[in-house]
């Protein structure tokens, strides 16, 4: 009879495992973290200011993490580091012209909406995107004597800003559990770049381009059967 249990216990635990086992292998890695770096272009449209702006140039990465809500339906999110710089001519008499660069910690929350087939996927995203700007320095190389010919513009620039993003991104299955990643999108932010006290009506408003590409790490955390 004890060896009657013995073998009776034995077989429960190697059915447990065995079970355990092969949830294991129906979880469906259902979280992805990973790295990204992204490099574009951006525009600074003025209204009510006498400003000559050209297109400048960014470049930044940072991490990001994503979230599989429902089939296919994502949500993600991360934290970036961005390096931006412009030139514009001040349309004063005398003109000159101002280098203005400005850095940026970026924080993004996007749906997803996500088609694969074998070793390649497809996601289309919308969300809302926060640009905190910590640093903002303009100066100028003109041969005209003025007061200062590099300023700490953090005094007139609006820190906080609000935008929308959308974009497009490829997957390309590595690993069973990593994709290479590439995409591109844009954003646009109604919030005045410009710290407009007093009332003024003076705006400035960006809109950025980007390439992005990185990898992702699918992982078990939080998986579903």
């Amino acid at each position: 009879m004890k060896k009657l249990f013995i073998t009776l216990f034995l077989f429960a635990g190697l059915n447990i495992s065995l079970s355990a086992e092969e949830n294991m292998d129906k979880q469906v890695p259902d979280v992805s973290i990973g790295i990204n770096g992204n490099y574009g272009i951006f525009d600074i449209y003025d209204k009510n200011m006498n400003l000559d702006i050209k297109p400048g140039m960014y470049t930044g990465g940072g991490v990001s993490v994503e979230k599989n809500l429902y089939g296919n339906i994502d949500i993600g999110s991360g934290i970036q580091y961005r390096y931006f710089n412009t030139r514009f001519v001040m349309n004063d008499t005398p003109s000159y012209d101002v280098k203005w660069t400005f850095q940026t910690i970026n924080i993004p929350v996007i749906f997803l909406y996500s088609l694969r087939k074998d070793a390649v996927g497809l996601s289309f995203y919308l969300g809302g995107i926060y640009s905190h700007i910590f640093y903002s320095v303009m100066k100028t190389d003109t041969t005209l004597t003025l007061d200062k010919y590099k300023d700490n513009a953090l005094r007139f620039t609006n820190a906080n800003q609000a935008g929308v993003t959308a974009g497009i991104t490829m997957r390309f299955k590595v690993t069973d559990f990593s994709d290479f990643i590439f995409g591109a999108g844009g954003e646009y932010y109604p919030t005045n770049l410009l710290y407009s006290g007093g009332g003024s009506k003076d705006k400035l408003h960006m809109i950025n381009y980007s390439l992005t590409s990185g990898w992702m790490f699918r992982t078990n955390f939080f998986s579903r059967p």
